[in-house]
This record gives structure tokens, sequence and C-alpha cells, in this order.
């Protein structure tokens, strides 16, 4: 079972299809997370995606179709191939400085099938998973504590110990614990001076002032804006990937700007633009950790059959997804940026120069963390207090 290396170009439409349902998912998740009470909310769409993904190569025809239609393909080759075209960034996480993130970044996206031995998946679905996940296969006894820490080790390895356990329950009921993961830890092109950070009042989202270390520094970057938005590009050294910070429009918040037709409007208008020499950029410092439970978002989504007995009969007779969660933290300073994701899915039988513009995020905004060559968006968040860091 080898994974299949799958060029973009070859899946050009599916891929850029698949991207918009990434995104839809992003919206999704990170409106159901701004709801939770906590201010700041990170996501990985891309992770959730890839375990809704692996879930639907063995999902009847039913349900796959609900999972279609919100991915907006039936092709895994679409998923194989951005799989292929990330994850030829490389790096190992047990190598990175949390304080001092590398150039060229390491990205690791990990997907792992952790199976009962009493009661194991149809090969042709393992065999599936490999082909177009890059999914290793872990036997194991889910009656054992072993078994959990064997999965939480898994999570640990994949994420660099940024995340230290599983976000769904491991148990004697478990038959099946599908995991992704992505890590990305990754310098700025064009780092902010330590020294240069001072804290300054930021305004929240719900219009209180704060005190907040933001970070200040000149360089060459895209700016966008458009109804009710504007955007700077923050690329990271040596590969296509890429923060964008979003402000809403004075007086808007950020729920407005949490669109998935606002955010293709983002993202599109920033590749399309030429870099302005000089940008005097402000943002804040920021550590955000969080937790959601999948299940609810997928379901308004309108992907209601997986979670119904047997509708998942192409992984093993009379399986249906008990729990699916995902995990995320992201921690943004002055050199750049680390941040994980695990998503679980479990199932059970039943220069000094005057500057040419300013970029100033002294207030509550969006931020995504985009493949520039597809747009992919890896990351989503909102950052509405700093202060709650």
């Amino acid at each position: 079972m080898t994974f299949a290396q799958i060029g973009i170009d070859t899946e050009r439409a599916a891929t850029e299809a698949l991207v918009a349902g990434v995104r839809r998912v992003g919206v999704a998740m990170a409106s159901a997370s701004s709801s939770t009470g906590s201010p700041n909310t990170v996501v990985s769409p891309w992770s959730a995606v890839t375990a809704v993904g692996m879930v639907r190569a063995g999902a009847d025809d039913a349900a796959a179709a609900e999972i279609d239609r919100v991915l907006g393909t039936s092709r895994p080759e679409a998923i194989a191939a951005l799989v292929g075209q990330l994850g030829a960034i490389g790096g190992d996480p047990g190598t990175v400085d949390v304080n001092n993130p590398p150039s060229p970044p390491v990205y690791r996206q990990g997907a792992g099938a952790f199976i009962a031995r009493s009661h194991p998946p149809r090969r042709s679905y393992l065999t599936d998973l490999a082909r177009y996940f890059d999914a290793g296969v872990y036997p194991l006894d889910f009656a054992t504590p072993q078994a959990r820490e064997a999965v939480n080790e898994w999570v640990a390895v994949n994420t660099g110990g940024q995340i230290t356990r599983a976000p769904v329950p491991i148990g004697s009921d478990t038959d099946l614990a599908l995991l992704t993961t992505v890590y990305l830890a990754a310098a700025w092109a064009s780092p902010f001076t330590p020294d240069a950070t001072r804290d300054e009042p930021f305004t929240t989202a719900t219009g209180r002032t704060v005190s907040a270390p933001l970070m200040g520094s000149s360089f060459p970057t895209r700016l966008a804006n458009g109804p009710g938005w504007t955007a700077a590009e923050l690329p990271y050294a040596g590969a296509g990937l890429a923060m964008q910070v979003i402000l809403p429009a004075s007086g808007a918040t950020t729920r407005s700007l949490l669109s998935d037709t606002v955010l293709a409007s983002v993202s599109g208008a920033l590749r399309a633009a030429t870099p302005t020499p000089n940008v005097e950029v402000t943002v804040p410092r920021w550590k955000t950790e969080a937790s959601i439970d999948l299940g609810p978002v997928l379901r308004a989504l309108g992907m209601e059959r997986i979670f119904a007995p047997g509708s998942l009969d192409g992984i093993a007779p009379g399986t249906e997804v008990s729990s699916v969660a995902q995990s995320g933290v992201i921690t943004v300073g002055e050199r750049g940026t680390v941040a994980a994701a695990a998503t679980g899915v479990t199932t059970i039988t039943g220069v000094p120069q005057p500057p040419a513009a300013t970029f100033t995020a002294d207030r509550a905004f969006v931020y995504q963390i985009v493949d520039t060559a597809t747009g992919l968006p890896v990351f989503l968040g909102t950052m509405n207090d700093p202060s709650a860091s």
C-alpha cells in the first residue's frame, strides 16, 4: 500500500473545487468555535476535511453524496494532490525550537488509522487510506490503557508536542480511530524586531480597549481591500505559505468576515496584488489554544448520514461515526509562527524610509494561513482579544 503521487495540474478542476469546500468547512468551524465563549479561535479546516475524506472512503452512496456536496468533489485524487503539494515542504517537528521558527519551514501532515485487532476494517478500505491519504495503519487492543497511550503518542510526535492528547475519546468500545494532524513551523520572510514590540492599546471585538504586545516592522508586502475589509499578506520564508490578516471595516465585527465568499475574495485579491514596498505593518503577538466538537458542525453542513448505523459499511459492517473533534494551537511571534491541529474520528459497530503604506491590526481581525499557489486555507482563526492569549 503506497501513497499515490498525483500532481496538482492533473486534478486542477477537482482541487479548485476542493479548496472552496475546505474554505466552506473552515468558516463553519470558526463560526462555531466563536460561539463557545472563548474570544479567540484557531481551526484547521484542512485537517478536518482530510479526516472527513477518510470517512468518505468507506461511506455508502447516500453518505458519500452528502460529503461530496460540502467538499465540492467526489475525487479522493484531489485530496492526494494537495497532500502531496504541501508534504513536499517536509521536515521533522521534533527538531523545531518554538521560540525560533525555522527557515525553510517545517510542515508535517499525518494520517493514521488505529484499528481494533478484533474488528479489522475491510482491506480495500485500508488500501484506499494509504493510496489517497498516505495513512499509516496501527492495530491496537482498545480495551487496554496502552491503546490510548499509543494514539496520544502518535498525536504528540506528529504535532511536535504542541498537542499531546487525541481530540476524541479512545476506549474499549472504539473499533476504529481515524486521526489527522497538520503541523507548521515557519519563520517570517521579514521578521519583526523583538526590541520594537511595545504594549499598545488594542480594541477587542466587544469594543473594549486592552493592552497588547504589538509587533511592528516595515517590509514589502501585498495589500488588498474589498467591501467591508482590508487585508495584508505576511509571507513565510522559503515556501509558498503566508498568513493573511483581514481587518473588518470600522464598526464591523470579525463575524462579518467569516464567509467563504469574503475569504475567497481576500485570497484572490492578495494573490493578484503587486507587492507594495516598505509597508509599515503592526500586528499583535499571540497564542491561542482551542478545541471544537465537529459533530454539530458537520451535521449543520448537511453530513447527517455518517452518524447513522451502517452508513460506513465500506469500512466494516454496521459502522457509524460516534465522535469527531479537533484540537488546535497557534503561536505567533516576532520570528514566525508555530501552529498545529489534530482531528479525530472514532467509529463504533453500530530599511528606514518613510513608509509607502501602513497596515495596523490594533483591533479584532480574522486570519488565515494559506498555500499561496492554490489558496488552500490550512489554518483559520479569529483574534478578538490578544490579552486573552
